[in-house]
């Protein structure tokens, strides 16, 4: 009888009873595709590294390629065109990356764009490569703190006089007589009208402020967005009513007994009009911001509307003295009181100080007035919501890098540009951009960074100066301030130190970019202030204000300070289950709408499926989320964002190095196999190598004596598949169409032909990936002395052809079949022809037959020198192996065999 046997692929299952005849046991440098099994071309090698040194990362920009390479803790990186010149080693010429440091804990290096990124154990590290010098500058574990006090620049200012073209009726004061409905409607009418006419013109007009706001600052970045807000700081234009109608003087034109009669009152309105100032608190901090000068492309102040403590629409109540209701009638002003003939410092003076110091309050008239008008105010209570609840704010000024300065420099702002301020810029809400992210998974697609696996450490840089109004008028102190928050299911401290200012001001804003700060101690060393903080309601941090008239008092060292634990210092939380996902082409920038929460668990790591996943639907489930809870798919929301759509499969991802991206899947390693995973569907690709017995080439006698120029040993023994793929990574080899898998501890690797679907094996000394997309580089160590040498599996290197008039080179392999039963695995044969077929040259495949009668035993039949077996017979067997040894250069292929053999028919199972 003769049966023609087509060789398979690589199989452990089902068992070597049920396996059908073809499947192979063993495959050495072969992978079974394009019809036939042909040999794995070894890859062709493009530079040899010296010894200690390994490729960790490929930047790739526009115009360079350069190969970043770690010996220990030391980074450089070297391009191609170094490569070209092949009369200097590469250890010659290797370029050392610039401050680079030690880098603690690596786990993995990424890239967008010029940026060259490392994740490490204590945050993201950046470094910028610079064309204009052709370096890589290392710009910090993230943009460095700027702090910035904020002060104000006063002037007290008067209007013309006017008269308030009334009479009142006295018996003792202007302030206690009586005013008549229809004048009281004359004195609403005049002074509002002059008072709106000072207020557009003194401020709004002129780029000058009245009334209190609040002023915050963030970084704009290259690419327009905006990071790291400041606190928002309340600046004390005023503490009360502003501004303020002042009696200048009056006559008394008739005395009739107790009842006067006054008029020609002459008035005047009044207010300290402040401009806005800074300074940078540290030259340090400034040089350390400008080494992000490509990155950071100004400081931008942001300020609130005016919070009117002026009531627009009330009515005039008549005149009071200047000492009744002071907190309203009297308010402060925290400035630089620049023509009060006070002391030029920044410092706080109530209204009636700085009048007395700057006017002449007589005027000539015959009567010392000691009133002012009654102007309509807000009630404090809606003022204090609207400074507790501020969250608009809009762009005043854009200060570049190069004007950044530790002096005081006075914001210009142009004449009508505060009348146009809510037309202006509106500043995002900032999310947690100061604190710390420590990831330890990335992945780059569409040009968004998207980290994953983090732990966040969160902000302690405070510098109680940048919190209040600048003040410079007494002893200055360096200040302590602890914050206090609950996250994480955790009680944590968070201690700054440094920042001097004069005095702890009582009429206190305080600001912590984090919700779930709860209190506030800032301490001078003696004495200790105590603010508790609630969840601001339109902005992502917390907030204490209680009003202008706000008097906290300090008290001793509070008993939450002196009991501080170890485990509250620790200001490192864990946030295993979400995904940041960065600005396009900014790495710098995370915004919360690019944050998803994924299922309960801990992510594992990231990959992406760039092709159409399934019928209609391009890109569908672009991203994938690989947790201990299974995988989820993220697609793509309204706002251009990722948003966590469903959990798609319970497969867990065993393995976070074996993930892996094709065109239009993507592959990982599980407890039960390696999974396919195409849209919302998944399969096993490696069912058939799931055993848990392994074969053994030794069980067949004096095979060792004819493999040695084919295989060695390490390549033979192999271990179970899924506990191979436990430390397993792989290779998308593109242009061949076929999945690499292998175990850097191993000496052999699985091959997956995307052709044929089917398994082969080859020799291996690969130690990582290389991100190289489409090409297939991987990093391999060489045998002999330690070092490591990039190859491309793409390419099959040099390899002549008989056309070249050249000895082909050829691939050693061996190939072992699995046990053939010949459609009768039952009964005994004997086989007396086998004939291996397929395209190759004599003598590049030897046979050797192998027979057993109980799969266990086996006994060496016959060998030869080629491809045939013919000419012999002997003891009958159920079962055979066929073991060849090829060597078979890369055209070439063994398609199958034939086999004559007699059936030994007898009236009884056997």
């Amino acid at each position: 009888m003769i049966k023609e046997i087509k060789y398979n692929g690589f199989t452990e299952t089902p068992s070597d009873y049920e396996c059908p005849d073809g499947d192979l046991a063993c495959v050495v440098n072969l992978v079974p595709e394009d019809g036939g099994v042909r040999p794995v071309a070894p890859p062709a090698t493009l530079f040899t590294l010296p010894e200690g040194f390994y490729v960790a990362y490929i930047h790739q920009g526009t115009g360079y390629k350069h190969y970043i390479i770690r010996n220990k803790d030391d980074f450089y990186w070297f391009d191609d065109e170094f490569l070209d010149n092949k009369e200097k080693p590469v250890a010659l010429n290797i370029c050392d990356l610039s401050n680079i440091g030690i880098i603690p804990g690596l786990y993995e290096v990424n890239g967008i764009g010029n940026t060259l990124i490392m994740l490490t154990s204590v945050g993201m590290r950046y470094y910028l490569w610079r064309l204009d010098n052709s370096q890589y500058v290392l710009l910090g574990d993230k943009i460095p703190e700027l702090p910035l006090s904020f002060g104000l620049t006063a002037e007290m200012e008067r209007s013309g006089d006017f008269g308030a073209g009334i009479t009142v009726w006295w018996t003792t004061s202007l302030h206690s007589g009586t005013i008549k409905d229809e004048d009281m409607n004359t004195l609403t009418n005049t002074v509002m009208a002059k008072v709106n006419t000072f207020i557009a013109d003194r401020s709004v007009n002129a780029g000058r402020f009245i009334f209190p706001f609040l002023v915050r600052y963030a970084y704009r970045l290259y690419d327009g967005t905006l990071t790291m807000h400041s606190a928002p700081v309340l600046m004390l234009c005023a503490t009360g009513l502003t501004p303020q109608v002042c009696v200048l003087g009056y006559h008394v034109a008739s005395e009739e007994g107790y009842n006067n009669r006054v008029q020609d009152i002459l008035l005047t309105v009044s207010a300290p009009v402040c401009s806005l100032d800074y300074a940078a608190l540290s030259e340090h901090a400034i040089s350390q911001l400008k080494n992000w000068k490509d990155i950071v492309t100004s400081v931008d102040i942001f300020i609130s509307k005016p919070i009117y403590t002026y009531d627009q629409n009330g009515k005039c109540g008549g005149f009071a003295p200047w000492t009744e209701n002071p907190e309203i009638y009297n308010p402060v002003c925290v400035a630089d009181h620049v023509n009060s003939g006070l002391q030029h410092t920044y410092s706080s003076y109530d209204f009636n100080v700085l009048w007395a110091h700057t006017f002449d309050v007589n005027g000539g008239y015959e009567e010392f007035p000691e009133d002012r008008v009654k102007l309509p105010y807000r009630k404090m209570d809606e003022v204090n919501r609207d400074i507790k609840e501020c969250a608009q704010f809009y762009l005043l000024k854009s200060i570049k890098m190069s004007e950044l300065s530790v002096e005081r420099t006075r914001i210009t702002v142009s004449e009508s540009y505060l009348q146009s301020l809510t037309s202006r810029e509106v500043m995002t809400d900032d999310y947690d951009s100061h604190d710390t992210l420590i990831p330890e998974t990335s992945f780059v697609y569409n040009s968004r960074l998207n980290i994953s696996n983090l732990k966040k450490r969160l902000y302690s840089q405070i510098n109680p100066a940048t919190l209040f109004t600048y003040m410079n008028d007494g002893i200055s102190y360096t200040n302590y301030i602890y914050v206090f928050i609950k996250q994480d299911g955790r009680e944590i401290c968070i201690q700054t130190y440094g920042g001097r200012v004069s005095d702890i001001q009582m009429r206190t804003f305080l600001y912590y970019p984090n919700r779930n700060a709860y209190k506030i101690i800032i301490s001078d060393g003696a004495l200790y202030y105590e603010f508790n903080m609630e969840e601001h309601p339109n902005l992502n941090g917390a907030v204490y204000f209680k009003g202008f008239d706000d008097t906290e008092g300090s008290r001793e060292t509070p008993l939450d300070i002196v009991n501080i634990t170890e485990a509250q210092l620790n200001s490192t939380i864990e946030i295993p289950n979400k995904i940041y996902t960065s600005e396009v082409n900014n790495p710098f920038y995370f915004p919360v709408l690019g944050i998803n929460t994924i299922g309960t668990g801990r992510i594992l790591g990231i990959c992406a499926a760039a092709k159409a996943l399934s019928q209609g639907q391009f890109g569908q489930f672009p991203l994938y989320a690989f947790t201990d809870e299974g995988v989820w798919a993220l697609e793509v929301s309204d706002t251009g964002t990722y948003k966590a759509r469903q959990p798609i499969t319970r497969d867990v991802c065993i393995n976070r190095e074996g993930i892996t991206q094709i065109d239009t899947t993507v592959l990982f390693p599980t407890d039960r196999g390696i999974m396919l995973i195409s849209g919302s569907q998944t399969q096993c690709v490696s069912d058939v190598l799931n055993s848990k017995e392994p074969f053994d080439i030794g069980t067949l006698p004096y095979i060792g004596n004819v493999i040695g120029g084919y295989a060695n040993d390490s390549e033979l023994n192999h271990v179970p598949f899924l506990d191979y793929i436990k430390q397993c990574k792989m290779i998308y080899d593109y242009i061949h169409q076929r999945i690499i898998v292998y175990n850097p501890t191993m000496t052999y690797a699985y091959i997956y032909s995307l052709k044929s679907k089917q398994w082969g094996m080859m020799s291996s000394a690969i130690q990582d990936t290389l991100n190289s997309y489409p090409e297939a580089l991987a990093m391999c160590s060489m045998p002999n002395n330690g070092r490591n040498v990039i190859v491309n599996y793409s390419d099959d290197g040099i390899t002549p052809t008989a056309t070249d008039g050249i000895t082909p080179t050829a691939t050693g392999g061996l190939l072992v079949t699995r046990p053939l039963k010949l459609d009768a695995p039952d009964l005994l044969k004997t086989i007396d022809t086998i004939i291996q077929r397929g395209y190759f040259r004599k003598g590049h495949v030897q046979t050797i037959l192998y027979g057993s009668r109980n799969l266990f035993d086996w006994q060496l039949i016959y060998s030869s020198t080629d491809h045939y077996l013919r000419g012999f017979r002997g003891t009958p067997y159920k079962y055979f192996r066929i073991a060849l040894l090829c060597s078979l250069t890369k055209e070439e292929s063994v398609f199958g065999c034939t086999v004559q053999y007699t059936p030994r028919l007898l009236n009884q199972p056997r």
